[in-house]
């Protein structure tokens, strides 16, 4: 079984870092094959250009570019070639951060992660699950129901992302008030994220 792990963090500090490295540890240990995408580490570009994204033409969807840019297309190649996606990104301004925005703006191309005019593209996926950890400064309880933010940044940041193809996602775990929590309480998360990821 491969695992892909798309992470987005510049801080090796951070908790994010904490708990990819926690999460691939696991994984590991389950027998996975991992492959870790660190945007930042990568330095990834981005910006989706003019000749890269999709248009409409005389009815027809047409793109400048014949072929996806080399780097897309190993980012591509890494997704058809796992089993299980892990998408591992802080929530910033209620949203995800601008690399990973721009990392699924060209990478979940037309034409590859789903398709107007070709139902096949989607059968590529078959079998394929997605799992999103983000750890956040919001509090995730409120007078003891869920943020009332949490479920629009779910839907905008991972609900929306394979409903072109038939990747089925587990779910999308928030770790709230993260900034204000003792190293105890952070290692309560990562080993929340341990179980689930033994648990798969």
């Amino acid at each position: 079984m491969k695992a892909l792990i798309v992470f987005c963090h510049p801080r090796e500090e951070s908790f994010s870092h904490a708990l990819l490295e926690r999460i691939t540890k696991t994984l590991v240990a389950k027998g996975y094959q991992v492959n870790v995408r660190d945007l930042y580490k990568m330095d990834f570009q981005p910006i989706l250009t003019g000749p890269e994204m999709i248009h409409i033409e005389d009815d027809v969807f047409v793109r400048e570019n014949k072929e996806f840019p080399a780097d897309v297309q190993a980012e591509m190649q890494y997704m058809l070639e796992s089993d299980l996606y892990l998408y591992i990104f802080p929530s910033w301004w209620n949203g995800m951060p601008a690399m990973m925005k721009g990392y699924f703006d060209r990478v979940f191309q037309h034409g590859f992660a789903y398709s107007f005019d070709d139902e096949t593209v989607a059968d590529r996926f078959a079998g394929k699950r997605a799992l999103f950890f983000t750890p956040t400064g919001q509090p995730q309880q409120i007078d003891g129901k869920e943020n009332p933010l949490t479920a629009p940044i779910r839907t905008l940041t991972s609900g929306w992302l394979f409903n072109g193809n038939d990747v089925e996602v587990i779910d999308h775990v928030f770790y709230g008030s993260v900034p204000y929590l003792t190293t105890e309480e952070l290692e309560r998360y990562l080993q929340d994220a341990e179980k689930r990821i033994m648990e798969l």
